[in-house]
């Protein structure tokens, strides 16, 4: 059997990894011609850490990344 992954953003990509990991089949679909950075910043919560770091890429992604120490909202 082979999944099927609707986008190649970092849901998408992280579970094609984990798919690869385990050796299960899967493609990617992705309307994008290329993939490119876009300047967005994305948070990422403890949880999500774990996955990474599952998969054996979080020391690159805090390696690419920055730590945010504060966060402050206002009007």
């Amino acid at each position: 059997m082979k999944y099927t992954i609707i986008g190649a953003g970092i849901g998408g990509l992280t579970t094609a990894l984990a798919f690869e990991k385990k050796g299960i089949e899967y493609q990617i679909f992705e309307k994008a011609p290329v993939l490119n950075e876009v300047g967005a910043g994305i948070w990422l919560a403890p949880n999500a850490l774990q996955v990474l770091e599952s998969l054996g890429v979080l020391e690159d992604v805090i390696a690419n990344g920055n730590f945010i120490d504060r966060i402050t909202i206002g009007k």
